[in-house]
């Protein structure tokens, strides 16, 4: 059993909606996952609806607000960030810290967080073929250790950025 993990907002952008029917894809094609989503918001009662309509409630487990979800990213074995549109997710940079495979939807801003096969994989934003690529991955170990060793050996953190801002500063300045 894989286990996936989307931290949000339940709102219309994340795309959390259509996470029950493409659970149900994914294991239609004979693989078994429990996918946990973190957050809160205005969506969530029809989140859960849609959990049921699919009969999904074993298998789409909502988590609720987390104050800390570090250790939630850590034990999942794919994170998932399922959105309609981003701009720059902080939680895909947060598990790509944690050395997760990362998997999104190809929202308008997805290339520009993530390189394709390199430190994650883009999916088809359409339910479908969403769940054929996230089932294909999820197989496909190769590619996940792949990826898992090429964000090991990688910075993900900001202190690059920081320090290219701290030299735009005058030394008397600072």
């Amino acid at each position: 059993m894989k286990r996936l993990l989307s931290v949000g907002r339940f709102s219309y952008a994340k795309n959390y909606d259509n996470v029950p029917d493409i659970c149900k894809r994914i294991l239609e094609n004979g693989i078994d996952i429990r996918w946990f989503l973190i957050g809160f918001g205005a969506e969530e009662s029809f989140i859960r609806r849609q959990i049921e309509k699919f009969g999904m409630q074993q298998h789409v487990i909502i988590l609720g607000k987390k104050e800390n979800p570090y250790p939630y990213i850590k034990a999942c074995d794919i994170y998932v960030q399922p959105s309609r549109y981003e701009g720059k997710s902080v939680t895909v940079r947060e598990a790509q810290m944690l050395c997760k495979p990362v998997v999104v939807t190809d929202y308008p801003t997805a290339s520009s967080q993530i390189h394709n096969g390199t430190d994650g994989i883009i999916v088809p934003l359409d339910n479908k073929q969403c769940a054929e690529g996230i089932a294909k991955f999820i197989v496909n170990d190769t590619l996940q250790n792949s990826i898992k060793e090429y964000l090991r050996t990688h910075d993900y953190g900001n202190e690059k950025e920081i320090e290219k801002l701290y030299s735009l500063i005058p030394e008397d300045e600072r």
